[in-house]
């Protein structure tokens, strides 16, 4: 086998394996439980033009839950997660009224999960 042949197969057998390794990171990570609804928190003050963030509600809730501002926009997610994400941003563009309601009801000032939103 030539070098350059060598070379290349050495390249193909790392990018196989590193595609791999990724994916079997992302399937088996364990997200902290906390991350969904900050993540779901900031789509809809993002995309729902009556609601926002309440800023010291979130500080606190990401405090108590040991989360800082990379966990919820750096760093990577676990694919379950990143679908369940997607799957809402996809009904805030289809259906953004009812969406939106819902997420107030999970996140507003009487939230069923966790007081994350205010209204503007």
């Amino acid at each position: 086998m030539s070098k350059p042949a060598a070379v290349l197969l050495a390249i193909l057998a790392w990018a196989v394996f590193g595609s791999w390794a990724e994916a079997r990171r992302s399937s088996a990570q364990k997200d902290p439980p906390a991350l969904r609804p900050g993540i779901e928190a900031d789509l809809a003050a993002r995309r729902c033009p009556d609601l926002r963030i309440d800023t010291e509600r979130f500080r606190a809730f990401s405090h108590d839950n040991h989360l800082n501002h990379a966990d919820f926009f750096t760093h990577r997610r676990s694919a379950t997660l990143q679908k369940e994400i997607d799957a809402q941003a996809k009904a805030l563009e289809d259906r953004p009224v009812e969406t939106c309601a819902r997420l107030w009801e999970r996140y507003g000032t009487e939230g069923t999960q966790a007081v994350l939103l205010a209204r503007r």
